[in-house]
């Protein structure tokens, strides 16, 4: 699952990073800094998506959007004032910049919810047969 998520976030965080080094009108340090905030944008979302999937498995009938709040509330905000503080933009460009890293953390929380259910779902079944099978009766329909 990790070098899933690796590459999910190479897949996530490359057009982010390319638009938003040009739309910002970044320098090299900036964008290497830009790269950072993106990366912990990103996996702030998916511990999100993570302890989402958790109450969503654990609990009864889980607040989600508790869960959500409370690590946009720790991570994400501190984020923010940091990526503003370091890359040290106008206003109009930070609110821009933030945009990215909002878009940034969902994905990574679209991303881990999509490969836990993956994994999920190879754990509980077994898709080589399953697709075998309807193979077999797609044949046979034929």
């Amino acid at each position: 699952m990790r070098n899933d998520l690796l590459a999910a976030k190479e897949r996530d965080l490359r057009p982010l990073l390319e638009e938003s080094s040009e739309i910002l009108d970044l320098d090299y340090v900036q964008t290497e800094a830009m790269e950072d905030f993106l990366n912990l944008a990103w996996f702030s979302g998916t511990r999100s998506g993570r302890d989402q999937m958790n109450a969503r498995a654990t609990e009864p009938n889980p607040d989600v959007e508790a869960v959500l709040v409370s690590h946009l509330k720790s991570d994400f905000k501190g984020l923010m004032d940091q990526s503003a503080e370091t890359l040290n933009l106008t206003v109009p460009r930070t609110i821009n910049m933030w945009n990215y890293l909002h878009d940034a953390w969902m994905a990574g929380n679209r991303t881990c919810e999509a490969e836990m259910m993956a994994l999920y779902i190879e754990t509980q079944s077994d898709v080589g047969e399953e697709a075998r099978k309807w193979l077999e009766e797609k044949d046979e329909t034929d």
